[in-house]
């Protein structure tokens, strides 16, 4: 054998070897079914809204500023919608799929105001998997009985939602500055 071919022969079993060891890490650093393990995890319930909601907003200022009149619980979660009373004495129905497809797919909607007053609202639970993140926020809301009436309805909504368990990293692991610092000063 000539010497380029000796070392080609070299060179490729150094790449196989560096190619079993590399697997043989990341198998390492893998579950059984080839997710990467959670060395410090906690089990977490998760809540989804099986259930839809009709959410009443009023335009209190021109433009973009609304408050949360009245929301109600409806029994399809795909009809959920926002009723919308304007300053002009006009109402708008929209429905929140189409609010939920448009600002995934375009990065924006045009009523952007009145999406974060919702995402603040029972209507959060159509936004969002987890009802247990949906709060109401008060200050959405026109009228402290507006607020109170959202709030018992949460439980409502709790109440008949789907459970499942989900495996979330836990507090050593989350958040800047946790564990051993890679800056290369103060810590």
């Amino acid at each position: 054998m000539n010497k380029k071919t000796i070392n080609a022969f070299v060179l490729s079993r150094k790449m196989v070897a560096a190619g079993l060891i590399s697997t043989s890490l990341l198998v390492q650093s893998c579950g059984g079914d080839g997710s990467p393990r959670i060395k410090d995890s906690v089990e977490k319930t998760v809540y989804e809204s099986t259930k839809g909601v009709v959410t009443e907003v009023e335009e209190v200022e021109p433009g973009n500023e609304y408050k949360i009149i009245d929301e109600r619980i409806i029994d399809e979660k795909e009809k959920s919608i926002a009723i919308v009373h304007t300053l002009e004495g006009t109402t708008d129905t929209l429905s929140l799929r189409t609010m939920k497809d448009e600002s995934s797919s375009n990065g924006s909607y045009r009523h952007s105001g009145l999406r974060s007053i919702l995402l603040y609202s029972l209507a959060g639970s159509f936004f969002n998997r987890n009802l247990g993140s949906v709060s109401p926020n008060a200050n959405n809301y026109k009228t402290p009985g507006a607020y109170e009436k959202s709030t018992g309805l949460k439980n409502d909504l709790k109440s008949s939602a789907t459970t499942r368990r989900v495996r979330v990293p836990g507090s050593s692991s989350t958040g800047y500055g946790k564990g051993k610092s890679f800056r290369s000063f103060g810590g």
